[in-house]
């Protein structure tokens, strides 16, 4: 079955931040609000998606988690630019604008590298089974939805041009699809291991954009607060469920693989089951 059209609804929903787009201008809360899922969102990618998923390959995966943490904490300690900080008095503060442009930077590569990792996920899953194929891929589909509503909305309040901002946002949603079909060339080139160590290190670079970049500037927030803490609890309780429910779906397809390789055996000659049971 060719899975074209499929992957292509998964471009399409990747694509939902551009409806941002459409609008001359967009409500300050309503972008206020989808920081606040991303943040929300991107916690949980981290920390229940991406971490557990790469120390299941290699315990050594902890240590490139903390060192895309680093990273980013050094590069915007010691490289972000403070040039156009404005000053009031006796106190100043980084230009909005220019905070959120590292921000999305930052985010957009660290979230790409993970829904490009998505896409070798899925088919991993559909050399296991269509079943399991297709359920990764509507659990990728709906996670997709608030980190490219996100993502649209952190550029949008950034100082990258319009077209810039729509180039990576459209290359954004070609990740999981581009992942998909060179995954065969990086799971033959690559080891298990150093794919475990680079989603990691994406996995730790983005636990710093939602914690010391984005937690902040919503906390910051005096409008709708109790909503925006709702965004909030919905990106990370709904992205983590959906982890649990790609982790139920695996587990089970492995228990009816198990039992259907137990029922043919049973019903092998005397012989063949000898000789799978050496085999084993």
């Amino acid at each position: 079955m060719s899975l074209f059209f499929p992957l292509l609804l998964l471009f399409i929903i990747s694509s939902t931040g551009l409806i941002l787009y459409f609008f001359q201008k967009v409500n300050r809360t309503i972008l206020n609000l989808l920081i606040a899922l991303g943040a929300g969102s991107m916690l949980a990618i981290s920390l229940a998606h991406i971490l557990p998923e790469a120390l299941e390959m290699t315990e050594n995966a902890i240590y490139a988690f903390i060192g895309g943490f680093l990273l980013i904490y050094i590069v915007e300690e010691l490289l972000t630019p403070h040039s156009h900080d404005h000053v009031h008095g006796d106190h100043s503060h980084e230009d909005p604008h220019e905070h959120y442009e590292h921000i999305a930077i930052v985010s957009w590569i660290a979230i790409f590298i993970h829904t490009l990792f998505d896409g070798l996920g899925i088919r991993a899953g559909f050399g296991m089974s269509e079943t399991v194929g297709y359920t990764i891929l509507l659990g990728v589909a709906i996670h997709q939805i608030p980190v490219s509503l996100s993502l649209a909305a952190i550029f949008r309040e950034s100082k990258f041009k319009k077209n810039t901002q729509l180039i990576l946002l459209f290359t954004f949603a070609l990740a999981a699809p581009i992942g998909f079909y060179i995954s065969d060339l990086i799971l033959s080139d690559s080891s298990s291991v150093i794919t475990a160590l680079a989603t990691a290190f994406a996995g730790g670079s983005l636990l710093y954009v939602a914690t010391a970049d984005l937690l902040p500037v919503i906390h910051s927030e005096g409008k709708k607060k109790t909503s925006i803490v709702l965004m909030f609890i919905i990106g990370l309780v709904g992205i983590t469920a959906l982890r649990w429910l790609e982790w139920h779906a695996h587990e089970t397809e492995h228990e009816d693989i198990h039992l259907e390789r137990n029922h043919d055996i049973k019903e092998m000659p005397h012989e063949e089951k000898v000789h799978e049971t050496i085999e084993k």
